[in-house]
């Protein structure tokens, strides 16, 4: 019985490393917001789950996501509000990237899904 116990703690063992390294690095990212609350909450919530750390100063390393200009509100009879916005993308004063979105407020899950893969592009994280 102990053998077996000695041989799963090995394996255990063995194992932690790759798993440890399986997981996403964490990304440290200040948001600066648009003038949609609505829009601006649900980054924040998107932002505030791993691998995403959100920041609350602007450090070296931490990548700043910030929406420069007017969100565009475009209202639908039957479709809602759709925003249209650019997102840009900057490390320690150097450009990093942007990405223009379109969000439907019904499918605004899909266009923060959408942002949040061109943030970890923009980190150097992969897709």
């Amino acid at each position: 019985m102990s053998r077996h116990v000695i041989t799963l703690v090995s394996c255990a063992a063995l194992l932690a490393p790759a798993a440890a390294g399986a997981q996403d690095k964490p990304i440290s990212v200040y948001f600066r917001p648009g003038n949609v609350q609505q829009l601006n909450d649900a980054i924040v919530v998107a932002l505030s789950q791993p691998p995403f750390q959100l920041a609350t100063k602007i450090t070296p390393t931490t990548l700043v996501v910030s929406i420069p200009d007017k969100v565009e509100a475009e209202r639908g009879r039957v479709s809602g509000v759709t925003w249209t916005f650019n997102a840009v993308f900057s490390r320690d004063g150097d450009s990093k990237g942007y990405s223009q979105e379109s969000c439907n407020e019904s499918e605004i899950a899909e266009c923060t899904d959408q942002l949040l893969s061109d943030i970890r592009s923009a980190a150097g994280a992969g897709p």
